[in-house]
């Protein structure tokens, strides 16, 4: 096999029926073939690539499609590995080249549609929740869930913590340590092991919603276990983004919330309570601060 994405039949039917220039395509395939190689060292295991299954979850055995989780890896790699003109040279045409398999109907749903090409210096447009949405997410999970309150305590540690939706859905109670305030993020995270704080209030509702009944009796005399469950199985990242909805839809909010615009809402939150930009970019685990900036639109635009 050469490359996961040059073998796939998505550049197939691109080079088929694209209409680009001999020359325009060579361009795409070296593009494409570095994004091939990304595919794998992401994670991707499969030996044909789909894009409509390309999680794999052994709790309910099932497959998942491609998600913003990927393309904000991607765009880390990117920052790091290229330069300002050829960074955006590659995102570009990832990005189109999306774009054409989604308008084949080859792929469920676009990922890369929600950046501008431009986001090597210009910030991806604000998928973060207002102070007014944020509560109202709160207490519309709190009325869903008010015995057990998993969506309360869920929602919360997003807002605080901002997990990414796989880093939520293993979560286990032995990477929480309360001694020390802090969560340990060593399971299905980007890169290296790393941790996050927990805030007063979640410290709080996190021993409250483990030592509920209902959580005791998902544990079944085991001494660790997923943090989330729903009918008596780990939460899976298409399960995470249903409850999400549900709860926005009860806040009523109009427009599509997922898990990723919760990530970006710590940031903006942080950010509104006068925390500095080392201090959100560590809570967020990036390795540079211009990743974070990408969740700060105002301070981005101000080159803070």
């Amino acid at each position: 096999m050469e490359n996961l994405l040059i073998d796939s039949v998505y550049y197939k039917k691109f080079v088929e029926l694209s209409g680009y220039s001999d020359k325009s395509i060579e361009r795409y395939r070296s593009v494409l073939k570095e994004l091939g190689e990304f595919i794998r060292v992401f994670g991707y295991r499969n030996d044909k690539l789909d894009f409509n299954k390309f999680y794999y979850s052994e709790n309910d055995d099932e497959y998942e499609p491609i998600d913003l989780d990927f393309v904000d890896n991607y765009v880390e790699y990117l920052k790091e590995k290229k330069t300002k003109v050829t960074l955006g040279n590659h995102f570009s045409c990832a990005k189109s080249f999306f774009q054409f398999i989604e308008d084949l109907e080859l792929i469920e749903e676009n990922p890369f549609s929600r950046y501008p090409s431009s986001f090597h210096y210009r910030a991806i447009k604000n998928r973060a929740l207002s102070k007014e949405e944020s509560d109202s997410m709160l207490k519309a999970a709190a009325i869903l869930d008010p015995f057990l309150l998993q969506y309360f305590v869920l929602i919360l540690l997003q807002f605080t913590c901002g997990l990414r939706s796989r880093e939520i859905c293993s979560l286990k109670l032995s990477q929480i340590y309360f001694d020390l305030n802090v969560i340990v993020i060593d399971r299905k995270q980007k890169t290296f092991a790393s941790s996050v704080l927990m805030t007063p209030a979640l410290k709080k509702y996190l021993q409250v919603y483990i030592n509920h009944p209902y959580f005791k009796e998902w544990l079944e005399n085991s001494t660790d276990k997923e943090l989330f469950f729903l009918k008596k199985r780990p939460l899976t990242n298409a399960k995470l983004n249903k409850i999400i909805r549900e709860i926005a839809s009860k806040a009523e909010i109009k427009r599509k919330v997922a898990s990723h615009d919760l990530r970006a809402t710590m940031a903006y939150l942080m950010d509104q309570n006068g925390f500095s930009l080392p201090a959100i970019q560590r809570q967020m685990r990036h390795k540079k601060p211009s990743t974070t900036l990408i969740y700060l639109p105002m301070k981005n635009r101000l080159k803070v």
